[in-house]
């Protein structure tokens, strides 16, 4: 839930892009460091399906804050847990704007998700379910659509469970994720893992009707963790039974985001998303999420 927390008039002039550079080096080694674990898991809501419903949005969107509403009042009450959120902070409303929007909030793969070499999004806020037509409609959702489509996706069948394990270490800030992937039936695709962290509770400035509030934002992608379009999981042929186990180790979760233009990282509000998609289509076949403390 996003919630306003007082406001100011600031009219939108023009509109431009602005492309930071992201450091943010992947770490892998093979033994894990630290010696403070926080240990988290999904074991308790593994066994069912899943949907990933991503939104695409920005602080100079106007419109947002209503498609927020949205999965505020009606998505998440429905769907609890079964139901995975990521708010992804891409494209030209995303972009810092003047004296008052002046954080950046956008991140390399939902960059280059939102653009022309992913699913070319052009206009905010637009909404995804599972990256899978439904229907009649599109891939790319106008929030007028969102109640609508998610239920349908509910009828895909459970392909893969994912079991989820986090390990952080809360003194070197080092996070471990630990995915063991179950097929419940043959699939006749490749299938990628994307690993990636969230945070809740992040105050900003928003845009609502060209004036703009003070908000705290939720579900915010803060970064992959294994690349913008994440690595193998299973190569084709794929037996109904077949398990396969992945590892991302000692991922440094940084201070801060965008050399401080992206805030500060609160690790007692982060949590991990791990998500499985087809390799050809790029639909996704099922999502989790783990909150790591």
């Amino acid at each position: 839930m996003k919630k306003i927390v007082s406001t100011l008039s600031f009219v939108l002039v023009f509109i431009f892009v602005s492309c930071d550079k992201i450091s943010r080096p992947i770490v892998v080694k093979d033994v894990v460091i630290g010696s403070k674990f926080i240990t988290k898991d999904n074991k308790a809501v593994s066994n069912s399906k899943k949907v990933l419903f991503e939104d695409y949005t920005g602080q100079r969107c106007p419109n947002c804050p209503d498609g927020t509403s949205i999965i505020d009042s009606s998505l998440v009450p429905t769907y609890s847990s079964n139901i995975v959120v990521l708010a992804v902070h891409a494209g030209q409303l995303a972009s810092p704007f003047g004296e008052f929007i002046n954080q950046d909030f956008r991140t390399t793969a939902g960059t280059e998700w939102n653009s022309q070499s992913g699913f070319n999004i052009t206009s905010w806020p637009t909404g995804m379910v599972n990256r899978k037509k439904y229907g009649s409609n599109d891939i790319l959702l106008n929030k007028s659509a969102w109640t609508s489509v998610v239920p349908l996706a509910f009828n895909d069948p459970f392909v893969l469970k994912l079991d989820v394990v986090t390990k952080y270490d809360t003194t070197v800030r080092a996070l471990n994720v630990y995915v063991k992937g179950t097929f419940n039936q043959t699939y006749t695709n490749d299938v990628k893992i994307i690993a990636l962290y969230t945070e809740d509770g992040i105050t900003g400035i928003q845009d609502k009707n060209s004036v703009t509030i003070d908000y705290e934002f939720e579900d915010m992608m803060r970064n992959t963790i294994n690349g913008t379009w994440g690595t193998d999981l299973k190569i084709k042929p794929i037996a109904a039974q077949d398990t396969v186990n992945v590892s991302f180790l000692n991922f440094p979760l940084p201070l801060t985001i965008n050399n401080g233009k992206g805030k500060s990282v609160n690790d007692k509000k982060v949590s991990v998303v791990v998500f499985a998609y087809d390799a050809v289509t790029r639909e996704v076949l099922q999502a989790e999420k783990v909150k790591i403390r």
